[in-house]
């Protein structure tokens, strides 16, 4: 993005494109709200309309990536679902594979989104996302645009699962569980511990690395 490519759109939106691509390009140390701005084009005081300080710029940062990955996961199940009927497994397998896709094409983004990127001191309670813990999202009277995109994923498993017909608890379980297997494969991917053999899907890899891969040998 350049200063030529901003006609006084809107201004969020471009800041946290701008953000993404000095993400990429800088990595997350380079990202300041003076930067960002040198990056549109506009005057380094403009982001201060949308944005306090760089721990909200983080979070918007972090939101938009949590909805940019429930958006891929979500067209990829509606592709697989005009091919065919897909079960209660292929979507989760789906699921866990379209989250393994996005997460390892965009590590420093990931990397943000998951808080391994530390931008403003510990955490707070309320700003723990489900994969902290389950209980706390709902037990918070406080909600905010972050968080309710943070539990996309989550949700997403959930409806997966739920269309087994479990227990609500059972449910819930299940997706804590298979949202926790995937994170732990995408760090450790990304982070270089273990690679994708080459010509391996992430559905074949994700399918061989389970548990229950029984469950899922035909889907493939």
């Amino acid at each position: 993005m350049s200063s030529k490519q901003y006609h006084h759109g809107d201004l969020k939106a471009s800041l946290i494109e701008a953000a993404n691509i000095m993400l990429v390009r800088d990595g997350a140390d380079a990202l300041s709200l003076r930067a960002i701005a040198a990056e549109v084009g506009v005057s380094h005081m403009a982001p201060y309309a949308h944005f306090k300080n760089k721990k909200e710029l983080i979070k918007s940062i972090a939101e938009a990536g949590f909805v940019q990955m429930a958006d891929t996961m979500e067209a990829v199940a509606l592709e697989l679902k005009a091919k065919k009927s897909l079960s209660p497994r292929e979507l989760v397998l789906a699921y866990g594979a379209s989250y393994l896709e996005f997460s390892t094409s965009n590590p420093q983004l990931y990397r943000l989104m998951l808080g391994q990127v530390e931008t403003t001191g510990r955490k707070g309670k309320k700003e723990q996302t489900v994969l902290d813990d389950t209980t706390s999202i709902e037990k918070t009277s406080v909600s905010s645009p972050f968080i309710e995109s943070s539990k996309k994923p989550f949700i997403l498993l959930c409806d997966a699962f739920a269309l087994r017909g479990d227990t609500e608890e059972r449910v819930k379980a299940q997706a804590l569980g298979a949202w926790a297997m995937v994170h732990g494969m995408a760090a450790l991917i990304i982070e270089g511990h273990i690679q994708v053999p080459e010509g391996t899907s992430f559905k074949h890899f994700l399918m061989a690395a389970t548990p229950f891969s029984d469950d899922f040998k035909d889907t493939i």
